[in-house]
């Protein structure tokens, strides 16, 4: 028994060394991106959606690199979502979180991808939504409940997005 409380004692001291580690690592991305702006609160009426769906919200990422996770304002956790559609933007419900607004001035174009951060899935299961938040280029990716889903809020989006354009049905290799 005393010969294993010696590298138990250990191990669990590196665990902890670790857990801090990640945690101020963390915080040092949410400080260094403190800067890039704000997500806008779902408007009090913002009118009848043309849809809803569920997805899972995978990550906010910083413009075509969809390997730099942007951690403020609620974005940088994946969790379930519901994705509503407005003529005036579109509404990202995150579990645990304030519904996000992202404007149809600031939504730039949709299209389909294979992976961000720490998903990867089958070609174009992600839908990415590219928009500008406080100025700044970000794609956020979303894993919907189903490939019709995904097409609906492809289609959606693509609808209201300023300047957006007709996607090809897998834009990852192009556009992450």
């Amino acid at each position: 028994m005393r010969d294993q409380l010696v590298p138990t004692i250990i191990l669990i001291a590196l665990l902890v060394l670790a857990g801090i580690g990640m945690l101020l690592g963390w915080r040092r991305l949410q400080r260094r991106q403190a800067d890039i702006g704000t997500v806008a609160a779902l408007p009090a009426d913002p009118g009848v959606p043309t849809l809803t769906a569920d997805a899972l919200y995978v990550a906010t990422t910083l413009r075509d690199q969809p390997l730099q996770r942007v951690a403020v304002q609620g974005l940088g956790m994946r969790a379930r979502s519901t994705v509503q559609v407005f003529p005036g933007g579109v509404s990202l419900a995150i579990q645990g979180r304030d519904a996000a607004w992202i404007p149809a001035a600031e939504l730039d174009s949709a299209g389909r991808a294979t992976y961000a951060i720490d998903k990867g899935v089958e070609p174009g299961g992600l839908v990415r939504i590219a928009w500008q938040l406080g100025g700044t280029a970000v794609d956020t990716y979303l894993r919907p409940a189903s490939p019709a889903d995904g097409t609906s809020i492809l289609d959606a989006v693509q609808r209201i997005a300023r300047g957006s354009i007709a996607s090809s049905p897998d834009t990852s290799e192009r556009e992450n």
